[in-house]
């Protein structure tokens, strides 16, 4: 289902829900019986292979093996019949006795913790709702209450509480306790009991499509190419249910931490999101050039940049940002301003005081230091590797910076470099007035010229439309990243002109996943043509066939022409193989000539099997001779 039809879906969901609210809930749970009926069909179609499989092997005992002499006459049919059941049996145990990973995080025990347990066991008493069975601190600026299924499919759930450490540290107590009593609210019936069931059923299938897109056997794939039609529409007739259900917990989360407490929460958590994004992943970027390896005190450089006095400074700017933000379809959470609507009725927005003590010191206490220290090294082990690269060529970048000097006395191509080099050792570097200079002498540089685009988009100026535009006018290829930063910048301001680039962005994408479908296989009936290789391209290929093509008796280099863009050049590498050898050798000389690395994008197709014996006419009516002889 493409993005248009699935928005149009969900605006008239939501037009349901709003006019006719029963019949919008009778859908809802019409298409989760769909789904149940999916998963019984892909269940019951595997006993009825493993009832046949039973019943043919009851047969040979019953007979005394007379039942094989029936086989034996049968030969084909019954490999062609046990072949699909032996793969829908993996499908189906595939599907049946998968294990989900469960949530990753560093488990936190009631002894190191014991203000955050007893809050846990207040909120639970509180509502009467189900255990946390496990509390996981991770390094992310996030929360989730996460229920892994102990038995795969047939559930057994254990719930999970994940807390990044960087949200603890930027949230005081009463704000962290509304967050967690947001996550709570999912699992403690705030939804209702349908609305509950849908919400434990969203995480299953989600589970089951993650699990689905890993499976490689054709019988597994059928399974999976069921899933991934149902999946769109089911997440859009759920959306809707999905996105109240973030009201209620945001209710459930204001009754049980205060509203103001709530609508706090809220805003800190998008301006931290904001800090994060601006200051703290740029500051550990910048580290990355000064130390060979990763630093030890990740965690808490990030507690220094949320109390420093820049971030009370940026908090109105970032915070007005959120706000500018508006709900979409793209996810179920609403945006700020219209929770912050709902949680209070107050006219004025409740005030951001600034944080005294955090929850991180509040909750976790003298462990702090300790677990700080674990997520700190859990994160140096995990990132090793890719640092320590990362800094080798951050060290060679500013090397070749140095080298090539100011920017007026380079080339073209050392212009484009110096600005490339010095984006990769800070992206957050203002190199716009090192692009104007490079346009200024070659206006024909794209890539230079996108660039100018985007950074203007990203400061605000319209303008930057106009060098987008042009981009893509000159290179289609560039209209999935150009349509992406447009359609991001007018969503709000003009929804009409976003709602055109993401039409172009649908269009372009579906044309692109045409070509790679097209270029994945080579049919019996392709269009061909001569091949128009320059000579030395030609001379490379055929002495890969005379150093692979033992067998080989002539090849042919022929151009593929595709359907969906002619203008891409793909080609075909067409041989036959000599007459008097042993055997057939078309599969074994096809493996060797694989071997390449070949100048150009090749098939290697053996003319004498029959899905590509019709070659041989079109390659006499083309009258293309052969490129080698042996």
């Amino acid at each position: 289902m493409d993005l248009d039809r699935y928005d149009s879906l969900i605006t008239r969901l939501e037009n349901s829900a709003r006019s006719a609210p029963s019949r919008y809930l009778a859908a809802v749970v019409g298409i989760a019986l769909l789904g149940f009926l999916i998963l019984g069909l892909a269940i019951g179609l595997t006993a009825l292979a493993l009832l046949g499989i039973a019943a043919l092997t009851l047969a040979v005992i019953a007979s005394g093996g007379k039942a094989l002499i029936l086989f034996a006459k049968l030969g084909k049919l019954v490999i062609l019949l046990a072949l699909p059941a032996w793969a829908m049996v993996r499908a189906a145990f595939t599907l049946l006795f998968a294990r989900f990973p469960r949530p990753a995080g560093r488990e936190l025990a009631q002894a190191e913790a014991p203000v955050l347990f007893e809050r846990l066991a207040e909120l639970r008493a509180q509502v009467g709702g189900p255990r946390v069975h496990v509390v996981l601190l991770t390094d992310e600026l996030n929360a989730a209450i996460v229920q892994h299924p102990r038995l795969g499919i047939f559930g057994w759930e254990q719930n999970y509480l994940i807390l990044g450490l960087p949200l603890l540290h930027a949230l005081d107590e009463p704000e962290a306790l509304a967050v967690v009593a947001h996550e709570y609210g999912h699992l403690a019936s705030c939804h209702g009991r349908l609305g509950g069931f849908i919400y434990r059923l969203r995480s299953a299938w989600a589970r089951l499509q993650a699990l689905s897109e890993q499976w490689n056997d054709w019988g597994s794939r059928l399974i999976a190419r069921l899933f991934r039609w149902y999946a769109p529409y089911f997440n859009a007739y759920t959306f809707v249910l999905a996105r109240e259900h973030e009201y209620a917990a945001d209710r459930f989360s204001g009754e049980v931490a205060g509203p103001a407490a709530a609508a706090q929460a809220l805003m800190r958590v998008n301006v931290a999101a904001r800090l994060e994004h601006d200051r703290f992943w740029p500051e550990i970027d910048r580290q990355v050039t000064d130390h060979p390896d990763p630093i030890a005190d990740r965690s808490r450089l990030w507690a220094r940049l949320v109390r420093d006095a820049r971030a009370a400074q940026t908090t109105p700017a970032y915070l007005e940002q959120a706000l500018q933000r508006t709900t979409d379809h793209h996810d179920t959470h609403p945006c700020l301003r219209d929770r912050l609507a709902a949680l209070t009725s107050e006219a004025a927005l409740p005030v951001l005081p600034p944080v005294r003590t955090s929850a991180a010191t509040r909750w976790l206490g003298d462990t702090l230091p300790m677990i700080e220290a674990d997520l700190d090294r859990q994160w140096r082990e995990a990132v090793f590797e890719r640092w320590q690269t990362r800094h080798k060529r951050l060290a060679e970048c500013h090397a070749r910076l140095t080298v090539l000097g100011e920017p007026e006395c380079c080339t073209q191509e050392e212009q484009w470099e110096r600005i490339q080099l010095r984006q990769e050792i800070d992206p957050q570097a203002d190199v716009l007035a090192d692009t104007e200079l490079l346009l200024a002498h070659y206006p024909g540089h794209l890539s230079a010229r996108f660039l100018r685009g985007r950074l203007r988009i990203e400061a605000g100026d319209p303008a930057g439309a106009d060098d987008l535009e042009a981009v893509m006018a000159a290179d289609a290829d560039a209209t999935l990243a150009a349509c992406e930063i447009l359609w991001r910048f007018f969503r709000e301001s003009d929804p009409d002109r976003a709602s055109s680039y993401r039409q172009r962005w649908q269009q372009r994408s579906d044309f692109e996943e045409g070509v790679r479908r097209e270029l994945a296989t080579l049919p019996g009936d392709a269009e061909l043509a001569p091949a128009d290789l320059a000579p030395e391209v030609l001379a490379e290929v055929v002495q890969l066939i005379a150093r692979d093509g033992k067998h080989v008796r002539q090849a042919f280099i022929l151009r593929r022409v595709l359907r969906n863009d002619p203008g891409i050049r793909d080609y075909v590498l067409a041989f036959e193989t000599r007459r008097f050898t042993l055997g057939d050798k078309g599969a074994t000389t096809a493996r060797s000539l694989a071997r390449g690395p070949y100048p150009i994008r090749v098939f290697i197709v053996h003319l004498g099997s029959r899905a590509y014996r019709g070659y041989r006419r079109k390659i006499s009516r083309l009258g293309i001779p052969p490129v080698y002889s042996s």
